[in-house]
């Protein structure tokens, strides 16, 4: 399944063009590196994806149910809840479920619903549909999924109920991580995400990332983490964006490889253009 296709795109910043004719697809459970020099627009081609920014021609195809999440280099959480009540914000529709399923039991104690049989049939009913939805929807987990990401960004040490605002930059940053990985989108979209990170984090969200559902794109100067987590390099230049199978090692490899291709058949093609220049000058001279 196509989760997005970014077709023909381009983008300026004024006069000068950053992106030119970028072509990018990403499909249910694809791991993607984005890769490039600094300034080739990396960033900039997230921040459109994540329609975050307008871009200039082109189009991005994305089906209307598939859900996006970013996180952009250097975004701290700003939040005035504490850290417990803000990851569950997260979880608000199934909150309400919870509650309207609290409300139907109580009206299950009332006499005139029992007495009534039709009405209580009715109460019944609601409360075995809403049940299931709340099962299905991850009603019995949603605590439990809190509590493991919040471990997995070392903050089991913390009280839950201390405030965000008290926290520091990069606590911050890493909350707002855990945040958007609770929330999981149909694509994740990473902006060096393992900036703040220690070696033990970083090893949690290489494994967490590897069993995401959804798919991953990540821009990310961390050779290690590449390699652990992307199954797919697209290399972006201004003027090309070239796609590539496997992780960012192999990238390399097959970059060395291409390079070398190219080399000689640019020494193939000068040879040619020599006897040709060669061929030509001693026909002048013959004429």
């Amino acid at each position: 399944m196509i989760l997005l296709q970014v077709n023909k795109l381009s983008k300026y910043f004024g006069a000068e063009q950053i992106l030119s004719d970028i072509k990018l697809e990403v499909q249910k459970r694809d791991r993607i590196g984005l890769v490039g020099r600094n300034g080739a627009g990396k960033s900039t081609l997230l921040k459109i994806i994540a329609e975050q920014i307008s871009y200039d021609e082109g189009e991005i195809i994305k089906p209307k149910n598939v859900s996006l999440g970013y996180l952009a280099q250097h975004s701290g959480l700003n939040s005035n809840l504490s850290i417990w009540d803000e990851m569950l914000t997260v979880y608000s529709p199934l909150i309400q479920l919870e509650q309207q399923i609290r409300d139907l039991e109580q009206k299950m104690t009332l006499p005139e619903v029992y007495n009534d049989e039709e009405q209580y049939g009715k109460v019944l009913k609601d409360y075995d549909e809403l049940q299931v939805s709340f099962k299905e929807k991850g009603g019995y987990q949603y605590e439990a999924d809190i509590r493991s990401v919040l471990h997995g960004l070392q903050f089991q040490q913390f009280d839950y109920a201390t405030p965000i605002s008290t926290l520091s930059g990069g606590q911050k940053t890493r909350l707002s991580l855990g945040k958007l990985l609770l929330s999981q989108p149909d694509l994740l979209i990473l902006d060096e995400p393992t900036n703040h990170l220690d070696i033990e984090t970083l090893t949690w969200l290489e494994q967490y990332l590897q069993g995401y559902k959804g798919a991953v794109l990540i821009v990310s100067h961390d050779r290690y983490f590449m390699d652990k987590v992307v199954s797919i390099i697209y290399e972006l230049s201004r003027t090309s964006i070239k796609k590539y199978h496997g992780n960012y090692s192999e990238y390399l490899e097959r970059k060395a490889a291409d390079y070398e291709r190219e080399m000689k058949q640019y020494e193939k093609q000068q040879d040619e253009i020599a006897k040709l220049n060669d061929f030509i000058q001693k026909n002048i001279v013959r004429a």
